[in-house]
């Protein structure tokens, strides 16, 4: 891959090239893997074919119907479920489109060998919109950008009832076609753009997107088309999103990096992260970026679910599905370490000051297996100063390892504040490059142990030198939230004690 077929292939180059800001970051991404080349590009389309093959066998469907609006999406979606042996229907369905978009459309059904069906819809959307406006005239009559922005909802809404319905004649599924620009601008109508399946979605717009059309063969015309959404709200997709393709990409990879740095950044520090002077074109962009995902985030979780007082019911049935019915191709096998965003903030300040300091820090784990040292481990740069952690669960093990003192435990159970200062202590003669001991055991629950409640932590600290100290806690709630109350704790006691004597 290189900077200028990126260029070319975004139509950058064409529209009058980068900004020195952006031209960096995108040198910078491009060395970092952000950019996918050639190669990798490759392979994921293999694997995207591979998956939807296998779907097709798998849950026993193998018709898929799409909307071919004449953009580059649909086509190059259509072509990877053609190429994975899927029966591949391509709908045109205009509602005062422009002719040219249509024909687009045609022409990529005819390339890619696919069943073509064309369906005018302007004369039911004009009978919806009149009906919609007896109850609110603007509708029909205002061009102000809300007025547009609900015609051209009811226009993509319209389009999907006409695909579900077209599914469901044929036993089939609807293909999804938006990409990972669109779903991160929110560039697309909930209930009117996104179908069953979706094998693009992980693209950039910008550059990966027109690769992949190129090499599945989809016609020039198409992948070098101007991108719209074909809806009538505004003139173009970059112009309606405030930036071209290629500088939102590149906007968002930077913001995902700026709160990777710093997990506590606000959209107040995020110029100053980014090193972008106000009033500058990069600034303008990361306002209209900040804008579109401020504006669009309940799309990306939607239907939007609460943090229900009965969510343990929902796993019951994911299980249910996830044993027996869903599709192996669905079905993951990797586990999710996950971190509360406060969480990653924390670790994050705790390894920074450590850094600083030129120290590292060793965890004696006993409720939480391991999790304190994981989300410290889970911090960018945390081998410079997370020395290791010993996960002492069972009582054998905090003696044999960790030299804690059996009599103790036999008196005072192995939940107690100096069982936790053996632990740490024990811990920086097992560790002797390591300056600093954070140690934790306790009741996570959901039942007592031990004579002690469910939620009671103990949390040692130990500075190398210095005689060790551990406080007692008692959380409230189930097992999660007690050990994520745990390694809140023990991350800011370890933080308080660099802090203490400013060493």
């Amino acid at each position: 891959m290189s900077y200028d077929e990126i260029m070319n292939l975004s139509r950058q180059k064409a529209a009058g090239g980068l900004d020195p800001w952006f031209d960096t970051r995108l040198r910078g991404q491009i060395e970092q893997g952000l950019f996918l080349p050639a190669d990798q590009l490759e392979d994921v389309h293999r694997r995207l074919v591979g998956k939807l093959s296998d779907y097709r066998q798998q849950g026993g469907v193998g018709t898929a119907v799409l909307g071919m609006s004449g953009g580059v999406d649909s086509a190059l979606t259509a072509a990877l479920f053609k190429e994975a042996g899927w029966r591949v229907v391509g709908y045109t369905l205009p509602i005062h489109q422009n002719p040219e978009e249509t024909e687009r459309g045609v022409e990529a059904c005819e390339a890619l060998g696919l069943e073509h069906v064309h369906i005018d819809l302007t004369a039911e959307y004009e009978a919806m919109v009149a009906a919609l406006a007896g109850l609110d005239p603007d509708l029909a009559q205002s061009d102000e950008a809300a007025a547009r922005t609900r015609r051209g909802n009811l226009r993509a809404r319209l389009r999907m009832v006409t695909l579900y319905d077209q599914a469901h004649r044929h036993g089939g599924i609807v293909a999804s076609t938006d990409n990972y620009s669109e779903l991160g601008a929110g560039f697309w109508t909930l209930h009117g753009d996104v179908g069953d399946l979706a094998p693009v979605q992980g693209l950039l717009k910008s550059w990966e997107i027109p690769w992949m059309a190129r090499a599945a063969g989809v016609p020039e015309k198409t992948w070098r088309a101007k991108p719209t959404d074909g809806l009538g709200i505004g003139a173009g997709d970059e112009a309606q999103i405030g930036a071209t393709y290629l500088e939102w990409d590149i906007m968002v990879f930077a913001l995902s990096q700026a709160l990777e740095r710093n997990p506590r950044l606000d959209v107040d520090g995020i110029a100053d992260a980014l090193d972008i002077d106000p009033g500058s074109h990069p600034a303008k962009v990361m306002q209209a970026v900040l804008y579109r995902l401020r504006t669009t985030w309940h799309k990306r979780v939607n239907p939007i679910s609460f943090d229900n007082p009965l969510s343990e019911r929902f796993p019951v049935l994911d299980r249910i599905d996830e044993d027996l019915f869903r599709p192996q191709v669905l079905v993951r096998n990797e586990a999710r370490l996950d971190f509360p965003v406060d969480l990653q903030a924390a670790a994050s300040d705790l390894s920074q000051a450590l850094r600083q300091r030129d120290l590292r820090l060793v965890t004696a784990e006993s409720c939480t297996g391991g999790l304190l040292s994981a989300s410290l481990a889970a911090v960018p740069g945390s081998g410079s100063s997370l020395e290791g952690s010993i996960v002492t669960y069972g009582t054998t093990m905090k003696t044999s390892a960790l030299g804690v003192s059996q009599e103790v435990i036999d008196e005072r159970t192995v939940y107690d504040p100096e069982v936790a200062r053996q632990m740490a202590t024990g811990a920086l003669e097992a560790a002797p490059k390591a300056d600093l001991a954070l140690s934790i055991t306790g009741v996570a629950g959901p039942d007592n142990d031990q004579g002690k409640p469910a939620g009671y932590v103990c949390i040692g600290v130990c500075r190398r030198g210095k005689a060790p100290v551990a406080k007692e806690f008692n959380f409230d709630g189930g097992p999660q939230a007690v050990l994520a109350a745990t390694m809140a704790a023990a991350l800011q006691l370890g933080l308080s004690e660099l802090e203490a004597d400013g060493a």
